[in-house]
């Protein structure tokens, strides 16, 4: 990195999107998991509207591409790459549902390759893409043998969600929107909170309408911080830094969210974990090689 300033934001970033999964831990306790998430984009969403119109940005959707990635972002980010995300931490740790972000990089590379013709994949790239997905098995089923538990349900359910996440990053690009990313994050996430919101009660969802202090901080801390502040932190970063290098920072906020889950919760972090996770990681570098001897050259590590 060039300046201090980038290295900072960075950590920054990865800090406030690793801490996301133990406050929604903490949120679970009191709120059911669409409902926590609606919560979430309730406050996001406002806040987000607030500050395009203080900046007096164009907010109309005006082409096709901008409703594609308002929706993309809404249902596939936001509903289930959050809210159905957020079922299956309920059903497994935080530990775990930070882990399984490290997914999200490998599965967008594997959506671009369909969708994004510029971004086909070479066959390294794609053995690349296979060393992820048995990293990703080697998570869900440790021991080789599938038992239909409560807890590989939630890890199924994280996988959907990771895919969510993935497929909306894809066309979102895919979409080649005129607005900007703020306004299409406001509308995604005010569209998202009010599909949670009508999901809740159809999935049986309840609430005993009591908000203890610290699941109404958990709330604010996912609405404004996790959300507002990350998404516009990470805007910012996009301006001033290479994608693929801000890309990395998926990496690094699945070990803040262990090491927190496990001071916070003392969740396990198993061999299994640590070993998938790794593979995980080893499958992007093979898909992403050139772009890192890129870099590498580029800081002089390597000729």
């Amino acid at each position: 990195m060039s300046t201090v300033r980038d290295v900072r934001d960075l950590g920054l970033l990865a800090l406030l999107w690793g801490t996301i999964f133990p406050a929604a831990e903490i949120g679970l306790s009191t709120f059911p998991p669409l409902l926590l998430m609606a919560l979430r984009f309730d406050v996001a969403g406002l806040l987000m509207i607030g500050y395009v119109v203080l900046r007096s940005e164009d907010w109309r959707p005006r082409s096709q591409g901008d409703v594609l990635a308002i929706v993309a972002g809404g249902v596939l980010w936001t509903v289930i790459g959050n809210g159905v995300w957020y079922i299956g931490q309920a059903l497994t740790t935080s530990v775990f549902s930070g882990i399984m972000t490290s997914l999200v990089p490998v599965l967008t590379a594997g959506f671009s390759w369909v969708l994004l013709p510029k971004e086909r994949l070479r066959p390294l790239s794609i053995a690349g893409l296979g060393v992820g997905f048995v990293g990703v098995l080697v998570m869900l089923v440790p021991s080789g043998t599938i038992t239909f538990t409560e807890g590989l349900l939630g890890k199924a359910i994280l996988f959907g969600g990771a895919g969510g996440v993935a497929l909306a990053s894809v066309l979102i690009r895919y979409a080649d929107m005129s607005l900007s990313s703020s306004v299409q994050t406001a509308w995604s996430a005010a569209l998202g909170a009010v599909l949670l919101h009508a999901l809740s009660p159809l999935f049986g969802e309840t609430w005993s309408g009591e908000v203890p202090l610290i699941a109404g901080v958990a709330v604010a801390y996912l609405g404004v911080i996790s959300t507002v502040v990350a998404y516009l932190l990470y805007f910012s970063l996009l301006q001033r830094r290479p994608s693929f290098e801000v890309t990395l920072v998926m990496y690094v906020s699945p070990v803040v969210a262990a090491i927190t889950g496990w001071l916070l919760f003392r969740e396990p972090i198993t061999f299994s974990m640590v070993v998938g996770f790794l593979l995980v990681v080893a499958g992007f570098s093979l898909m992403k090689r050139e772009e890192i001897r890129a870099e590498l050259t580029r800081y002089g590590i390597v000729d």
